[in-house]
């Protein structure tokens, strides 16, 4: 009896799960029939608006295209029409009616707003649908491979414009101080570099008009922009971003960029970049500019103020050679000569930090500065020297020359020349010069 009890109620267990099954399988072919008829409807209304000479249809009736805006939305989500590639021929061709439509109103009304978008909205769409499209194209076995290559062809044509669109916006919102528009930034350049270069739709695109490198160039300049100036984006993102650029013909940009971003972070890595760029840039004529400007601040970085590391003056004097070698018309290379006369001057070279200041003078007549600095240097070479009558007569001809260069600025030659012309027993000239003494 037990038994017979226990056979009953398996039987009924299994009967009740096969009449779930059963309904089960009803809802679903109930709904993949209405997703079916969904999209046929969105179908069926987007062949009634479109231009027909045959149906006297001369423009897109876009008052009734609306109809189908949402039937084509719910057909690309549903899981019983978003893998037929025909849903996404349809929603690809409805979308490029907008587009068309809205950017012939851009162009008429180029500064509104609103209207811009709304045709950025368009445009996001349409390079979504387009490689989905292209996609399940390919996997279709109906259609015939040149009636493919046909439509492969046309995809790209409808989706280069609106990919550009999402560059400009790109472009628009990295530089924009809004963090959330940095965001957008990031990710309409994803956006474009995706469709660029991982979809199977771009990777052969090829249009004498339309240089792709250089908008995937300029795609990934947006996006290491907006990455650099969003809060928290970590260091190696930012550093990845700017480094993609280095193969590109924006590697100036790159190697300028990351020698700022670490300008106060960490200078052992701004020097790695700034020498990376100065070597990267050496045959770039409209470069030299920027490339001096390394030059200068790795000499800078490496010169401290004059604390330079003893490991690190060879590069110091290397950098500084480098600019006076190429860039001696540059402001910097004053500076240049600067810092090497005062190398020589902490070394102890007075002989050499004379001449390279007076080298320095008669480069830049016109910086009383370095004459001043040679003037200085020769008394510090008589002083350590043992004060010997040649190098003060060195000293004091080179201070008459600051005097007569800088008459109204007795404070660069009027106590030294005392001291000096007191040290050569010259006491009558150096009476002249006796009010300038701040001595006791």
């Amino acid at each position: 009896m037990k038994k017979l009890v226990l056979m009953m109620v398996s039987l009924f267990l299994v009967s009740s799960a096969y009449a779930q099954d059963k309904e089960a399988l009803k809802a679903q072919k109930e709904a993949e029939k209405e997703a079916k008829a969904t999209f046929k409807k969105a179908k069926s209304i987007y062949e009634t608006s479109i231009p027909n000479k045959e149906y006297g249809r001369e423009v897109t009736d876009f008052e009734k295209l609306a109809g189908a805006l949402p039937l084509i939305e719910s057909a690309i989500q549903n899981e019983f029409t978003n893998k037929d590639f025909d849903t996404w021929k349809v929603a690809t061709d409805i979308m490029n009616e907008y587009y068309q439509k809205e950017s012939a109103e851009m162009r008429d009304d180029p500064d509104n707003e609103q209207k811009r978008a709304k045709l950025l909205e368009t445009s996001l769409k349409l390079v979504s649908y387009c490689p989905k499209y292209d996609d399940l194209l390919a996997l279709d076995t109906k259609t015939k491979p040149e009636e493919k290559t046909k439509i492969h062809l046309n995809n790209q044509i409808i989706a280069i414009n609106p990919a550009l669109q999402v560059l400009n916006a790109a472009q628009n919102a990295s530089n924009s101080d809004d963090q959330a528009e940095l965001k957008k930034g990031v990710e309409y350049a994803d956006l474009f570099l995706n469709l660029m270069e991982k979809s199977n739709l771009m990777k052969d695109f090829k249009n004498e008009k339309v240089d792709l490198d250089y908008y995937k160039t300029y795609a990934k300049v947006f996006r290491a922009q907006s990455l650099l100036n969003i809060e928290g984006t970590p260091e190696a993102d930012v550093v990845a971003a700017y480094e993609a650029l280095i193969p590109t013909k924006s590697k100036a940009v790159a190697y300028n960029s990351l020698s700022n971003y670490f300008s106060q972070k960490d200078k052992v890595k701004q020097n790695k970049y700034l020498l990376e760029g100065i070597e990267a840039l050496k045959d770039d004529a409209e470069r030299k500019d920027l490339r001096a400007n390394f030059a200068f601040i790795y000499a800078q970085n490496l010169y401290n103020g004059g604390n330079y590391k003893s490991e690190d003056k060879e590069s110091l004097k290397k950098a500084i050679q480098l600019i006076k070698d190429e860039f001696s018309d540059n402001d910097m290379a004053m500076n240049a000569y600067q810092m090497e006369g005062q190398i020589a001057l902490n070394d102890k070279k007075y002989t050499e930090a004379i001449e390279l200041f007076l080298a320095a003078s008669a480069k830049y007549p016109d910086e009383e500065k370095f004459l001043i600095l040679a003037a200085g240097s020769a008394w510090e070479n008589a002083k350590n020297n043992g004060s010997k009558k040649p190098d003060l007569e060195q000293a004091i001809k080179l201070f008459k020359e600051v005097e007569k260069a800088c008459p109204s600025e007795p404070e660069f030659w009027g106590e030294s020349l005392y001291i000096l012309y007191n040290n050569t027993q010259q006491t009558a000239l150096a009476n002249q010069y006796k009010k300038y003494y701040k001595g006791k």
